[in-house]
């Protein structure tokens, strides 16, 4: 069944505010068996809420509204509510009640303006607020057949009333959705879509979706069925074709990070790294596996040379090879008196403009006992980016040697 979330406020269309109450509600409706179609967020405007909510009621099943339910007169969402649908706004005694108590167990005189926090429209029932002074409406429509829920703006009180208030009346949905996400690396967005193949295409059960953040592609999952147990039954069949098709890439399941998988591998064969880091990747492989106390214990030593004259003491600004005799004197030492089974080593960067083209240019290298692979990790973009990618370059190498052991 289809469903849509509205976010009211001002805050939120000019941007001082971030709307996460919609993606929040989103994934607690997905796995609920919703499927969500549409995210509005819309500023205080009276004519611009009666006509979404029309829309809305029209088009979903299910329509959650949160904010503006406020005793400040820029808080409409009560009275925009109960107009859209011809309804007169009614004071609701218990919510009154409980709104007054709360101002008295603070000690203070509750100011007449909060009276309107109990107003509802006629044809609705008022969610009870155990957090806030805002109670929540339910209204259930049958001309067009819709729900349609309004809860406060502020995601504690959002989302109790939602788990403790609002699920139990709630349209029951006889489709069950269960999403889980395959983690990969190495290919493009383009290119893994390509490897996919019909996979992704629109209209599948399970549905496939591609994300790329800062060089890892993240397929989405998605399946539908009259159970979880089918849900996962489907899911598991769609996984192992993702692995068949894009191989060593895939890294893992869930939310876990490159760097995350690489430190388990060294842990679990008691193994040690170490780290040689040049502006390519400017400490961030240090960072990351430096986390967690368990995973930093693999790393045996670590150093940042910030710039191509701090790696040797010959080298120049303009010395764009001296940097890899520099380092690879140190990583053999480091390899040959047992500090470390493996070393990370990257390179100065530094930019290059052809035919108009901005590049960012730098090199990794991973060495041990029979691994010795240099990784030229150029590429087009800004440094932050350009050092997400080296470094995850530069462990995903790691990741596919120690795989292969």
């Amino acid at each position: 069944m289809k469903a849509e979330i509205i976010a009211i406020g001002s805050e939120l269309t000019c941007g001082a505010r971030l709307d996460t109450n919609s993606q929040w509600l989103s994934i607690e409706l997905e796995g609920r068996g919703w499927t969500i179609q549409r995210h509005t967020t819309v500023a205080d405007d009276r004519a611009a809420m009666i006509r979404i909510y029309q829309e809305a009621a029209k088009r979903s099943r299910l329509v959650l509204i949160t904010g503006g339910l406020g005793p400040t007169l820029d808080d409409i969402t009560r009275d925009t509510l109960a107009e859209a649908f011809n309804q007169p706004l009614i004071e609701d005694a218990d919510s009154l009640h409980h709104i007054e108590s709360l101002f008295q167990s603070r000690g203070r005189e509750m100011p007449e303006r909060n009276k309107v926090q109990a107003l509802r429209p006629e044809n609705s029932v008022s969610i009870h607020n155990a957090h806030g002074t805002a109670p929540g409406i339910l209204m259930n429509l049958s001309d067009p057949e819709c729900t349609i829920a309004v809860l406060p703006g502020v995601p504690t009180e959002m989302k109790r009333m939602f788990l403790e208030q609002l699920t139990d009346h709630l349209p029951t949905s006889t489709v069950f959705v269960k999403r889980s996400t395959v983690r990969t690396f190495g290919y493009g967005e383009s290119d893994a879509e390509r490897l996919l193949g019909d996979l992704t295409a629109r209209g599948r059960n399970p549905e496939v979706g591609i994300t790329a953040s800062q060089a890892v592609i993240t397929l989405s999952v998605t399946a539908r069925a009259g159970s979880y147990d089918e849900c996962d039954m489907l899911a598991d069949g769609v996984k192992e074709d993702i692995r068949t098709r894009l191989g060593d890439a895939v890294f893992g399941e869930g939310e876990i990070e490159l760097h995350e998988v690489v430190g388990q591998q060294l842990l679990d064969k008691g193994l040690s790294i170490a780290l040689l880091e040049g502006p390519t990747t400017g400490g961030l492989i240090g960072q990351w596996l430096t986390e967690t106390e368990e995973i930093a214990s693999r790393v045996s030593y670590s150093r940042l040379f910030p710039t191509a004259m701090s790696l040797s003491n010959t080298a120049t600004p303009d010395d764009k090879e001296a940097w890899e005799p520099a380092l690879r004197m140190q990583a053999e030492k480091l390899l040959d008196d047992g500090t470390a089974d493996y070393v990370i080593m990257s390179s100065p960067t530094y930019l290059v403009h052809e035919s108009g083209v901005r590049q960012q240019k730098g090199s990794v290298i991973v060495a041990g006992k029979n691994l010795n692979v240099i990784q030229d990790v150029s590429m087009t973009g800004n440094l932050a980016i350009f050092r997400n990618r080296a470094a995850r370059s530069a462990l995903n190498q790691l990741r596919l040697h120690l795989k292969s052991l």
